[in-house]
């Protein structure tokens, strides 16, 4: 079998075996309006690459996101930085744990945001690949 990697800082980051889509149904309206909402505010500053990444995991198994690699890319990105504390989810974690955590959130968030930002502008405008 041959593998596809994503690849951040030219280290391999997740193996996916090649062919895989990752589409396991159809996108509703609804999912394409919530992938181009998340998508702004990442691009507006109003969220972070690893809030939105895990916002639009679900959307990434549907064609809400156009293309594959975006979609490999936003799977991979919330696969590695799952075990990180984002969003809510600090509400319940010692002030002392932050601080480690926060540190690798912030190394994610570098390592990330380049791409993640590319992705986002063609979430929002589809068409816009090559431009």
């Amino acid at each position: 079998m041959e593998w596809d990697f994503l690849v951040a800082d030219r280290s391999p980051l997740v193996r996916f075996p090649r062919g895989t889509t990752f589409i396991d149904r159809q996108a509703s309206e609804s999912d394409h309006l919530r992938a181009k909402e998340i998508a702004k505010a990442v691009l507006d500053g109003r969220t972070t690459v690893l809030e939105a990444a895990r916002e639009l995991v679900s959307v990434a198994h549907t064609d809400a996101i156009a293309e594959l690699e975006d979609r490999r890319f936003i799977i991979g990105v919330a696969s590695e930085t799952d075990h990180l504390p984002v969003g809510e989810v600090r509400k319940l974690w010692a002030p002392s744990a932050l601080e480690e955590k926060d540190i690798e959130i912030a190394r994610a968030e570098e390592l990330y945001k380049a791409d993640f930002l590319e992705t986002c502008r063609r979430i929002v405008n589809p068409n816009s690949r090559g431009r």
